[in-house]
């Protein structure tokens, strides 16, 4: 293979020139190997297909190839579509951006890291203007294509982490952080984090961070962890709530990781008798429509999720007109109700 100076478009973005060059064949072979595979031979299709992948190439299927062609398509990566903060933001996102003539592409990685990493190299095989993702902890293969791709990168929901390009999001162990100080402040002593927590949902894993440190600033007895490597829904906060308590019957707080898994802890609570809030507090995060109509209805975490929608709209439009990149936080808010006791001291 070829170790001299390889082509690239302008901003490092890697051509079929630069493959051709690692490999040692022309451009039309390299060509010849994406478009009809079968007619070059394996041994040479893998080495093509090496070459891509170290230097992160995706080929260009907008009409003619055209090297520094850009759409008017901005593509949106999110982690789920179950959870109502992330419709809000993408509902947001893609009424401000048709403002500006520009086409969300919608993709959702189900939190599958490899499903990540072929959801964003499709994305930018049609040659984006820009691209938002879901969080600031991806796969390494991931984070490689965006920062090669020479287009604007804007995570969003998170700003806690290392930033490809620009990030628009909260403060998530602030968020975990703010629910077990309300909770401690109701009068709660015994707590515990609940829900759904996969491997890769550094989300949540924040949340639960910044509960546990506020737990420990207290002096109260360490955070109870019931957690599982699945999707968040009320039947697993029923489950979970039920091992809980037949483990730890102390428990008379519970921090639940969103509030789609709260509604099932309010129900498994109601058939155990449990008296919320007298005997046990529930907060939950995101404030869903049905949080202020469940019975009790749910103290909750509110993140800026419209707000986060319309300011990566914003910075998107700002980044394709060549201005600096920047991050920019969204606050959230406290939302207490009747899940949890009146709180006796100021809080957030």
């Amino acid at each position: 293979m070829s170790s001299g100076a390889e082509p690239r478009e302008r901003g490092g973005t890697p051509t079929l020139a630069s493959i051709a060059a690692k490999v040692g064949v022309s451009i039309n072979t390299v060509s010849r190997a994406i478009r009809a595979p079968k007619t070059v031979r394996p041994e040479l299709r893998r080495q093509i297909a090496e070459a891509m992948d170290e230097l992160n190439y995706v080929p260009n299927r907008l009409a003619g190839g055209l090297s520094g062609t850009r759409s008017d398509i901005v593509g949106v990566v999110v982690t789920s579509l179950y959870y109502s903060e992330f419709a809000s933001i993408i509902d947001t996102l893609q009424s401000a951006l048709l403002k500006d003539n520009l086409q969300v592409m919608l993709a959702n990685t189900r939190y599958d890291p490899d499903q990540e990493i072929t959801l964003v190299r499709s994305i930018l095989s049609w040659r984006p203007a820009a691209v938002a993702i879901i969080g600031v902890d991806h796969p390494a293969k991931v984070t490689e294509l965006l920062k090669s791709s020479g287009v604007p990168v804007i995570e969003m929901w998170d700003v806690g982490g290392g930033i490809i390009d620009s990030a628009v999001g909260m403060d998530h162990e602030g968020a975990g952080k703010a629910q077990a100080q309300h909770i401690i402040a109701c009068g709660y002593r015994h707590l515990a984090f609940l829900g759904s927590m996969r491997e890769n949902d550094m989300r949540a894993r924040k949340r639960a961070r910044g509960a546990a440190s506020a737990i420990a600033a207290a002096g109260l007895p360490d955070l109870v962890h019931s957690v599982r490597q699945e999707g968040g829904r009320p039947a697993l906060g029923e489950e979970l709530v039920h091992e809980l308590l037949d483990h730890h019957p102390q428990i008379d707080g519970i921090i639940c990781n969103s509030d789609v898994v709260a509604f099932g802890v309010l129900k498994a609570l109601h058939e155990r008798g449990r008296k919320v809030p007298d005997d046990i507090g529930v907060i939950g995060f995101g404030d869903s429509e049905a949080a202020n109509y469940v019975t009790p209805s749910l103290s909750t975490i509110r993140p800026g999720r419209h707000r986060i929608g319309e300011l990566t709209a914003e910075l998107i439009v700002a980044r394709i007109n060549g201005e600096e990149p920047r991050t920019d936080v969204v606050d959230w808010e406290l939302i207490a109700r009747n899940s949890t006791r009146p709180s006796r001291s100021p809080n957030r």
